[in-house]
């Protein structure tokens, strides 16, 4: 996008008000309008009409200048830039809701978070109206990066958005032309997270009860030498060769959680998924962790099978 593709951009409307939408237009309201006459922040947020939230959305909204509306209407057409920042339950509707009122060659940024074939689905609904849709996952929280949390961007539009974007301000990273490819990322990543997020509780109680958190903490240490990839990648190769030992020492793990008097949820998890692969005798004859690789392909055909058809 040239100079002065960016300086043709006059309005940008933001679909949905809350904790993103409110960082996002804070962002725009000082890097791209600032005390611009022609420039328009616009936002969409249907919840402007609940009792609870409603009162301060459109607070929000008027502190930062947003013209804010509770319904999707004609008035979206003026935007050249479209944010959706809903939630992973509401952005097919939100994209179903605004395309009928969206220009051609308007820029549609999805930043909900959603599985990839999802995304690639309102991706070809709102391209069949001449959008140009950009898949966004976020890969922080905006309570702590504000509107410059990192973004992955894909789809054929991306590079397109990208060039808008960084000269605001924006931490943006274009992965691929494919829709669908960004958000596929951060949501196997949430396996991670998510789950690590679950043990943390499970065992930072325990080291509590235990009155041990502090040392607990500090026997992490010897992640950093390594990087958690490093350590996701090694303990993943050598999964294969100490299923069951690690399985024995989960037995431990829940042993201790039951003294503590916790439930070992995460954990008795952690022992059905070690057990799995020991049933399947993977085990290598020589005792030699396979490569990364060749680790998770045998996972992939003989411990994490399909699901069982009805």
């Amino acid at each position: 996008m040239t100079e002065k593709a960016i300086e043709e951009i006059t309005a940008v409307a933001l679909l949905g008000l809350g904790e993103a939408g409110t960082a996002i237009s804070r962002g725009l309201a000082e890097h791209w309008r600032g005390d611009s006459g022609t420039r328009r922040i616009l936002a969409v947020d249907t919840a402007q009409k609940d009792n609870v939230r409603g009162p301060a959305i459109t607070e929000r909204a008027h502190e930062i200048g947003v013209e804010i509306g509770d319904r999707y209407t004609k008035a979206l057409g003026a935007a050249n830039v479209v944010i959706s920042v809903v939630t992973g339950t509401d952005a097919k509707d939100a994209a179903e809701a605004a395309r009928e009122y969206l220009k051609p060659g308007t820029l549609y940024l999805d930043v909900n978070t959603l599985t990839g074939k999802q995304k690639a689905d309102i991706a070809a609904r709102v391209e069949a109206a001449g959008v140009h849709y950009v898949d966004i996952a976020a890969m922080g929280g905006f309570s702590t990066y504000g509107y410059r949390a990192p973004f992955v961007l894909s789809g054929p539009m991306a590079e397109r958005a990208a060039a808008w974007m960084k000269p605001l301000g924006f931490d943006v990273t274009v992965m691929s032309d494919r829709a669908g490819d960004s958000s596929s990322v951060k949501i196997i990543r949430s396996i991670m997270v998510k789950g690590l997020e679950a043990l943390g509780v499970e065992c930072m109680v325990a080291a509590h009860r235990a009155g041990l958190t502090e040392e607990v903490l500090a026997c992490f240490a010897d992640i950093d030498d390594r990087t958690f990839p490093g350590m996701v990648k090694s303990l993943t190769a050598s999964h294969t060769n100490h299923a069951k030992r690690r399985m024995e020492e989960v037995d431990k793990v829940m042993e201790n959680l039951a003294e503590l008097g916790m439930e070992p949820i995460m954990s008795s998890a952690t022992r059905r998924s070690h057990a799995r692969t020991v049933d399947a005798e993977i085990q290598p004859a020589d005792g030699i962790n396979p490569s990364f690789e060749d680790a998770v392909k045998l996972l992939s055909v003989k411990v994490v099978k399909g699901l069982k058809e009805e």
